[in-house]
């Protein structure tokens, strides 16, 4: 698979993150990545980058700080050449996984001493999908770029900000607990 864009973005309704990766071919795959996996993603994606930025013969990495902020030049140095500002292209020839998009429950991640980083992402699938694998092979500055993408989507989620009481001045504690500035759905 030649992938030509990748596309990040928060779905409120669904309370999930939806991965879009187009392919030079038009073909579109989507994946639903859930709070627990979206955030857990993150991390794991920040020590990808370090690794494949350490396969340089000439990068020695002394300590954890060390990492971090050579993961911190890369993503600037990464950001300054990317083309963030063309919109997600909406024509798409073929859905690779169908209507449905996989829901991810595992990720796993492979780097290879060339640099090269395969995702194999997987839906364990239930009585009514069966199991569902997808394996992404991505260069460098793809897995820079879904980082990126990521920690945008997982910051527009607001996700990781603590949740607070909604009108908690009548001492009822049985009221539902809902997070600030979001809306409240309700079935």
């Amino acid at each position: 698979m030649n992938i030509h864009q990748l596309n990040v973005q928060y779905d409120e309704r669904q309370d999930r993150l939806l991965v879009r990766v187009k392919t030079v071919q038009e073909q579109e795959l989507r994946l639903w990545l859930t709070r627990r996996i979206g955030v857990k993603l993150v991390e794991p994606l920040v020590t990808t980058v370090a690794r494949i930025e350490s396969l340089d013969p000439s990068v020695t990495l002394a300590d954890e700080e060390s990492r971090k902020i050579l993961v911190q030049l890369k993503q600037e140095d990464f950001l300054k050449k990317a083309d963030l500002q063309t919109p997600f292209s909406e024509e798409t020839t073929e859905l690779l996984l169908g209507e449905h998009a996989l829901l991810v429950t595992e990720v796993t991640i492979h780097v290879h001493a060339d640099g090269l980083t395969q995702l194999v992402m997987k839906d364990a699938g239930d009585e009514g999908q069966p199991e569902r694998t997808v394996t992404l092979n991505l260069q460098s500055f793809m897995v820079h770029g879904l980082l990126h993408l990521l920690q945008q989507a997982v910051h527009r989620s607001q996700w990781l900000e603590p949740l607070a009481a909604a009108n908690r001045d009548d001492g009822d504690d049985e009221r539902p607990l809902r997070r600030t500035k979001k809306p409240v759905y309700t079935h």
